[in-house]
């Protein structure tokens, strides 16, 4: 994989801070320089009178300054055991040292119509601040945001990019245009932006994928070259299995279209593990590394951190499979007792059998016998002490009679001509819970006919 190297301008991963500095905003900053602007790029100074509208809070957000500060958040790959790239945060300084956070700057630039000025400023501090890291590391990729909310002309902005990045003496295939998936309001229009932004050599990403308002069409429309995962679906994913769900359907589209996934806003080792077993390719956040300046982050210490991150994810997933293992053997034990006892018996007699069976089994949920042609010969029989969904609707164990000959239990395990199937996880119709089920066939002792007998076992 290419090392990857992130930029975001316009806000802050992580930060939800209202204007006026906390205590770690305060130790953030001591460690920061103020970076000066190239002229003839306009500074806050050049906006401030036009931003400024009388407001009290006005004057001590847009306080004449030429300066914006920068730091850097590590993004690394724990299966690499590396860091892969950072995503650089530029937020607005004032002469009283306060800390103007990028949503609330430019907010206020959005209603004074110089939105696509500070945007470009930032653009060109972000390239800037960039360039020296590429001496070490020439295939670096820059990540930088690009406002399609505000912007009349984003397709200018993006020639205007272009420009600077040849300037820097940086390459367009080095560079990431991230796009937040909310802004995203003409689709024709921002359509043609991406071809542009392509014909260019740009790469592009699509931001907060996953976030309450995500519209997954448009993943299928702009084609991305890397999904970010929104941090509201990351929060607690370890204790949220619709989350994990979710999360793993966005990995499963990513592969399939060829893009790259970043999980953020990892904040826990738990949840750092978790989006690694569901896929994740990358990870960023507070508990990879704090924000720092570029001569100020801890490599070793960060590195410490993944490799930490890389043993508890390798021990995860061999106990996991272990489990698995011990879990399946349990399995095949009972299986193999009732088809013992079924082998024994002829049709009119399984009914009997399955209650018999399954009482003693507290993680089965269901079990029923399918003639050859898919057809239930039995009642669904299930476990008492089993939970099930209140709704007599949908989920309602199966009658005798019902045809199951287009469930993969039933037909991939006679039409492929194996001995003994078992499904991935699904929500079960019987109950409503998510269950596997384990299929195999037997023939009965009377008629030596064949039958199909069908487990259903609770997932964890």
């Amino acid at each position: 994989m290419r090392t990857l190297l992130s930029f975001s301008c316009l806000r802050s991963t992580n930060m939800s801070a209202p204007v006026g500095q906390t205590h770690a905003e305060a130790q953030e900053l001591r460690s920061l320089p103020e970076v000066p602007i190239r002229e003839p790029v306009p500074t806050i100074r050049d906006m401030a009178p036009t931003l400024a509208d009388g407001n009290a809070s006005a004057g001590s957000i847009l306080a004449p300054t030429t300066a914006l500060v920068i730091h850097f958040q590590p993004i690394v790959s724990a299966r690499q055991r590396s860091i892969v790239g950072v995503e650089a945060l530029a937020r607005g300084l004032s002469p009283s040292g306060e800390l103007i956070m990028p949503a609330d700057l430019f907010a206020r630039a959005a209603a004074a119509g110089t939105f696509d000025a500070l945007q470009v400023a930032c653009h060109d501090l972000a390239i800037h601040a960039f360039q020296p890291l590429t001496i070490a590391e020439p295939d670096l990729l820059l990540f930088l945001n690009l406002s399609v909310t505000h912007s009349e002309a984003a397709i200018d902005i993006a020639h205007r990019l272009f420009l600077s990045v040849a300037a820097a003496g940086l390459k367009a295939g080095n560079v990431a245009i991230e796009i937040l998936e909310a802004e995203v309001r003409d689709m024709a229009e921002f359509g043609m932006l991406v071809d542009e932004l392509r014909a260019l050599g740009f790469l592009i990403v699509l931001d907060d994928v996953g976030a309450g308002h995500s519209n997954l069409d448009r993943v299928s429309f702009i084609r991305p070259d890397i999904l970010k995962i929104d941090r509201s679906l990351v929060a607690r994913l370890d204790r949220d299995f619709h989350k994990q769900g979710t999360l793993k359907s966005l990995v499963d589209l990513s592969r399939k279209t060829g893009a790259l996934v970043i999980a953020e806003g990892v904040e826990t080792e738990e949840e750092a593990v978790v989006c690694l077993e569901l896929g994740a390719d990358l990870l960023q956040g507070f508990f990879v590394s704090m924000p720092e300046r570029a001569d100020h982050i801890d490599v070793a210490g960060t590195i410490d951190g993944i490799e930490g991150v890389a043993r508890r994810f390798k021990s995860h997933m061999i106990g996991k499979i272990n489990a698995r293992k011990l879990e399946h053997r349990r399995f095949n034990v009972i299986v193999n007792e009732i088809l013992c006892d079924l082998n024994d018996s002829e049709v009119g007699r399984f009914g009997d059998i399955l209650r018999r069976s399954i009482e003693h089994h507290p993680n089965i949920e269901c079990v029923y016998v399918l003639d050859q042609s898919g057809l239930q010969v039995t009642e669904t029989v299930c476990h008492p002490g089993i939970a099930r969904r209140q709704d007599g609707v949908i989920f309602r164990p199966a009658p005798q009679g019902t045809d199951h000959s287009l469930k993969e239990y039933y037909y991939v395990l006679l039409d492929v001509e194996l001995h003994k199937y078992t499904t991935d996880p699904y929500v079960s119709l019987a109950t409503g819970n998510v269950t596997r089920t384990i299929s195999t066939y037997f023939r009965d002792a009377l008629n030596s006919r064949m039958y199909v007998l069908c487990v259903d076992v609770l997932c964890d």
